[in-house]
């Protein structure tokens, strides 16, 4: 069942980053081209206060709840939401990890054979593959038996000692980019290992508000706001205003990391601070590191990026949670880039902010 909420509002609008949605969506990282393609746990968004004068066109804020996540549409044209939420559903049903009828849990039951996949999943597989070699593994949408393995888990609660190596180990077996083959010209894929799973949830949500914002663009639509659970495009301005941005500390009601200004640029973030366990006296991150098979192991407790595309944002994020400070380091030393990069860490109690640009 679908919730709506729907709201007409004259004063106030979220401010949010966009994505820069391309017709192909193929975005440019210096040297490298990437296909086009995170969550925004730990940033809360400042809303940019905007008084209209009475000739003003009201702003149509409406919410929905779908595949298990909120998606908030704000825009001054009526239409857009219902453009947005009619978007998501015909993609939640290619991407839905946990829907038996959805296309990647048909591909997911499949082993050794080439199955025809529609445009919108190889175009995300073939971004993930990509990514996955540009963050030397850190993105990995081939280990979703390892995933769903530790989120069913901590889901039980009361962890009294971590798996041993040699269970994780025996998922691992089946998992790996390297055995998923992708026919381009053929439009199919092929899982080469029996058990193998793809997980898409790092990636998805940011593709399908890219698309939404697509959607939005060919009805003549130059201006709105899409937040899908935290995967955020800012669509043109704000009533000729960029949206604002505030990435904020949410342990602090004051604190702001930094206030950004956004036109057609995307947001997302990845985080632990509303999804963890603790063991041992130690907190352990709900994101698993798929090189290791263990959740992530860093002081890392949020990774923000903003750039033009959603996507690339949703996927980058998971990467540069896992791979930390010395992970963005190493790929902003390969991939020149023009977005910006907000680590949050914490050592015992003492946070530090550490911003790229």
């Amino acid at each position: 069942m679908v919730k709506k909420m729907s709201q007409i509002t004259g004063k106030k609008t979220s401010a949010i980053p966009s994505t820069r949605p391309l017709a192909s969506l193929r975005i440019s990282f210096g040297r490298c081209n990437l296909l086009s393609a995170i969550h925004l746990d730990f940033l809360f968004l400042f809303f940019g206060l905007v008084f209209l004068t009475s000739c003003a066109k009201p702003m149509h804020k409406d919410k929905f709840v779908i595949a298990g996540t909120f998606l908030e549409v704000m825009s001054t044209d009526a239409r857009a939401s219902q453009i947005v939420y009619e978007e998501f559903k015909r993609l939640d049903k290619i991407f839905n990890f946990y829907d038996k009828n959805s296309e990647i849990s048909r591909l997911n039951s499949t082993y050794n054979t080439p199955v025809k996949v529609s445009p919108e999943l190889l175009e995300v597989l073939r971004l993930s593959q990509q990514l996955n070699q540009m963050t030397n593994g850190a993105f990995d949408v081939s280990y979703g038996s390892l995933y769903d393995f530790w989120k069913e888990l901590i889901k039980k609660g009361s962890i009294k000692e971590l798996p041993s190596k040699e269970t994780i180990d025996s998922i691992m077996k089946n998992c790996g980019m390297d055995k998923i083959k992708i026919d381009a010209a053929d439009s199919t894929v092929t899982l080469q290992k029996e058990g193998l799973k793809i997980d898409l949830g790092a990636i998805a949500e940011g593709y399908m508000v890219d698309k939404a914002v697509i959607a939005l663009k060919k009805k003549g639509i130059s201006s709105a706001l899409i937040n899908a659970g935290g995967d955020i495009y800012c669509l043109g301005t704000n009533r000729k205003n960029p949206w604002r941005v505030g990435i904020k500390n949410p342990s602090e009601i004051e604190g702001i990391i930094e206030n950004e200004d956004l036109v057609d640029e995307a947001i997302t973030t990845s985080g632990n601070y509303e999804q963890f366990f603790d063991l041992g006296g130690k907190r352990y991150s709900h994101i698993i590191d798929p090189r290791t098979g263990f959740p992530v192991a860093t002081h890392v407790i949020s990774a923000s990026v903003i750039t033009k595309n959603c996507t690339t944002a949703d996927g980058l994020a998971t990467a540069f949670f896992v791979g930390g400070i010395s992970g963005v380091n190493d790929f902003l030393s390969k991939y020149r880039s023009t977005m910006r990069i907000f680590l949050v860490t914490q050592e015992g109690k003492q946070k530090r902010v550490h911003v790229f640009r």
